[in-house]
C-alpha cells in the first residue's frame, strides 16, 4: 500500500455516509468487488445490500473494491474510466487492486465476491483479480500447489447477469449464487473458513440452496455440430459429479423476512443524491424479451412499513428517495408513500415508469418531484411489432401518457426501442419507429403549446439480445451490419424533425453481451484475451453458433442446470406463437 493510495481511498470515504470499517481479528474477511466504476457500484442496491448484510455479522468484515479510476491532481475524475493501456499489457499492471476501507489486496481475503449486473462486466474481471493478487481463472487456481501458509480465497459470483446463466461466470468463480443472494451468502459464511481446493467443501457449498458449483459438473459437447468452438462441439449438457445435485434451484426469499438495508450513501455515485430503497422484485407483466419477468416470475412486494422505515432512517441525509424495482409503479403503495414524501418536502424518483399506469396523479407526483424528463419503453414502433415482443400495449397508451405528462409540465420524454426484432425486416422496423416518433412528438407538441415550451423527444435504440428463461431465448440476434443499418435508417428518417434526438447503443457491445450471456464456460478464451487488454468479438463461426443461429426446439441450454422460471414447454409454445406470426 502506498501513501498516495491510502489518501485517495480516504478522500472517497470522506464523502460517504454509512461505510463500515471493522477490525480483522478473528473474522471472516470478504472483499466485495464490483467490476465497473465506483459511481455505478454505489448506485447498485444489490451490491450495497450484500455489503451491509455481511458487515452486520459479528464474525465477518466486508470491504469494497472497484474498477480503478484515474486521478488528476489528487482529485477523482467523476464518471471514472479505465486508464489507457498499451495493447497486450495485462489489465491492472502497475495498479495493485486494493480495497477501499483498508487498502489491502484481494489476496489477503478469505472470500473474493464479485457482483455481475451486466454480462460485459465479465471482461473486466480477469484484470481486476490479477491486479489483486488472485489468479483470475478457476482452472488456474485449481492447478496451483496448496500453500502451507493459508488457503487461497474462495471466488464467489452473484448479481443478476451471473444468476441468469452461471456457466460463463463459472470460468472464473468457484461458486455462483443463483437467485436472491441474502440467505445464500449467510449460509456460505456459516461454513467457516473457505477451503475451495477441498472437494468435500465444494460439496458442502453445492448443498446450499441457490448455489452452483461449476467444478461439480462436467460439460458435454456434441462434436457433430458447433463449428469453431473449443473444445469442439455444440453444448449438450452438464453431467453432475457424485455429490452434486443434477439441477440447482433458483433461490427466492421473503421480502418480509429480509427487509431493505440502509445502504451506504455516496456523493460520487451516479444516483448519489438519492436514498435508494427497494420496493419489489420481479415484474407482473410477461414481455417475451424480459428476463426480470421470467427468471423469477413471482412479483414480490416489500411491505409499506419496511420501506417507510428505511426512508425515515435515511431522511437526515437524503430527502430524494429513489424507489428501486423492475416495476415500481406496480408496487401497490407507490402513490401513498410518494404523497407522504412530498408532504415532508422531499421528492421521489421511481426506477421505472409504465406508460399504461401514468395518469394525472402519477404525472403530478413526478412533476412535484422535479422531474423534467420521463422514460417510457415502447420497445417497438407499432402495435404489431410490439406484439411480436410479447408486449400488448397500444400506441395510444404511450401517446396518452406523453400528453398527461406534458400537461403536468414534463415535456421531455426518453423512449427505449429494440432494434433487430426477430422476424422483422429492416424496412418495416425503420418505418414503424420513425412513424411512432413523429406521432408522439405531435401529441406532446399539442400539449406543450398550452404551457409555452417544448422539450426533447429522445429515442434510444438498443439491439435485441436474447435472454435465458424467456420465450425469445431461442431467437437469433441480427448481425452488426444489419443493426447499424437499422439505427442509421431510423436516425435519417427523423433527422428533420425539430426536438427529436436519436441515441444508438453499440451493436458490437450488444453482440458481446449476447455471446457472454448465451455461451458456457468456454467464454474463458475471450476472457483470457480481455485480461491481456485485447477485447474483441469471437471469430465469425463462433458467433454464428452462439448468437446468430435460431436454436432448435429441443436444444440443451447452458442454463438448463437451473430449476426456476416458467415451464420450458410454455416458453417454447409462446415463442412459436410470437415468431411465426
Amino acid at each position: 500500500m502506498t501513501w498516495e493510495t491510502r489518501r485517495f481511498h480516504e478522500e472517497i470515504l470522506s464523502r460517504e455516509v454509512g461505510a463500515v470499517r471493522k477490525g480483522w481479528g478473528g473474522k471472516l474477511r470478504v472483499a466485495l468487488v464490483y467490476p465497473n466504476r465506483y459511481e455505478a457500484a454505489m448506485s447498485n442496491l444489490g451490491f450495497l445490500t450484500v455489503y451491509a448484510r455481511v458487515n452486520a455479522r459479528a464474525d465477518a468484515v466486508c470491504e469494497r473494491a472497484f474498477l480503478p479510476r484515474e486521478r488528476t491532481g489528487g482529485k477523482v475524475l467523476h464518471g471514472g474510466y479505465k486508464r489507457p493501456r498499451p495493447r497486450g499489457e495485462p489489465a491492472g499492471r502497475g495498479l495493485p487492486l486494493t480495497t477501499l476501507e483498508s487498502s489491502r489486496p484481494l489476496s489477503d481475503f478469505d472470500v473474493v465476491a464479485f457482483s455481475l449486473s451486466y454480462e460485459n462486466d465479465l471482461l473486466n474481471l480477469p484484470g481486476l483479480l490479477s491486479a489483486g493478487g488472485v489468479p483470475s481463472f478457476r482452472a488456474d487456481r485449481a492447478a496451483q500447489k496448496p500453500s502451507r501458509r493459508r488457503e487461497r480465497p474462495l471466488v464467489l459470483a452473484g448479481g443478476f447477469a451471473a444468476s441468469l446463466s452461471p456457466e460463463p461466470a463459472g470460468a472464473i468463480a468457484d461458486a455462483v449464487v443463483v437467485g436472491d443472494g441474502e440467505r445464500a451468502v449467510d449460509s456460505i459464511l456459516d461454513l467457516g473458513s473457505p477451503r475451495p481446493a477441498d472437494d468435500g467443501y465444494l460439496k458442502e457449498l453445492a448443498a446450499i440452496p441457490g448455489l452452483f458449483v461449476p467444478a461439480g459438473y462436467l460439460p458435454e459437447y456434441d462434436p457433430r455440430v458447433g463449428n469453431g468452438l473449443s473444445p469442439p462441439g455444440r453444448f449438450a449438457g452438464l453431467a453432475p459429479r457424485p455429490g452434486f445435485p443434477a439441477r440447482v434451484v433458483r433461490e427466492t426469499i421473503s421480502l418480509e423476512e429480509f427487509p431493505p438495508v440502509r445502504p451506504v450513501l455516496a456523493e460520487d455515485a451516479e444516483l448519489g443524491r438519492m436514498a435508494l430503497v427497494e420496493t419489489s422484485r420481479g415484474c407482473p407483466k410477461r414481455c417475451a424479451f424480459c428476463a426480470a419477468a421470467h427468471a423469477c416470475p413471482d412479483f414480490r412486494e416489500v411491505p409499506l412499513g419496511l420501506v417507510r422505515a428505511t426512508v425515515d432512517a435515511l431522511w437526515p441525509h437524503r430527502t430524494t428517495v429513489g424507489l428501486v424495482g423492475a416495476a415500481v409503479l406496480d408496487w401497490r403503495h407507490f402513490r401513498v408513500l410518494s404523497k407522504e414524501i412530498l408532504s415532508r418536502g422531499g421528492s421521489v424518483s421511481p426506477a421505472s415508469v409504465r406508460a399504461d399506469l401514468v395518469d394525472e396523479e402519477i404525472a403530478g407526483i413526478l412533476s412535484a418531484s422535479g422531474h423534467r424528463t420521463v422514460s417510457l419503453a415502447p420497445e417497438a414502433g407499432s402495435e404489431e411489432l410490439r406484439t411480436r415482443l410479447g408486449k400488448r400495449v397500444a400506441d395510444e397508451v404511450f401517446f396518452s401518457a406523453a400528453r398527461t405528462l406534458a400537461r403536468a409540465g414534463i415535456v421531455s420524454v426518453k423512449l427505449y426501442f429494440l432494434c433487430g426484432i426477430p422476424g422483422v425486416g429492416e424496412g418495416e422496423e425503420v418505418e414503424a419507429t420513425a412513424d411512432f416518433l413523429t406521432s408522439l412528438r405531435r401529441e406532446v407538441l399539442r400539449e406543450a403549446k398550452s404551457i409555452g415550451r417544448m422539450g426533447t423527444v429522445t429515442a434510444v435504440l438498443s439491439p435485441f439480445v436474447p435472454k435465458p428463461f424467456t420465450p425469445l431465448q431461442w431467437a437469433p440476434m441480427a448481425r452488426e451490419k444489419d443493426l447499424k443499418s437499422r439505427q442509421r435508417g431510423i436516425a435519417a428518417k427523423v433527422r428533420s424533425l425539430p426536438n427529436v434526438r436519436v441515441s444508438a447503443d453499440s451493436p458490437r457491445s450488444s453482440l458481446l453481451q449476447g455471446y457472454l450471456g448465451l455461451s458456457d464456460r468456454r467464454v474463458e478464451t475471450i476472457l483470457r484475451q480481455a485480461g491481456m487488454g485485447k477485447v474483441g468479438l469471437p471469430r465469425g463461426d463462433v458467433l454464428s453458433e452462439i448468437v446468430f443461429r435460431e436454436k432448435d426446439a429441443e436444444e440443451v441450454f447452458p442454463w438448463d442446470v437451473i430449476e426456476g422460471g416458467l415451464p420450458r414447454k410454455a416458453l417454447r409454445a409462446r415463442y412459436e406463437r410470437l415468431i411465426r406470426r
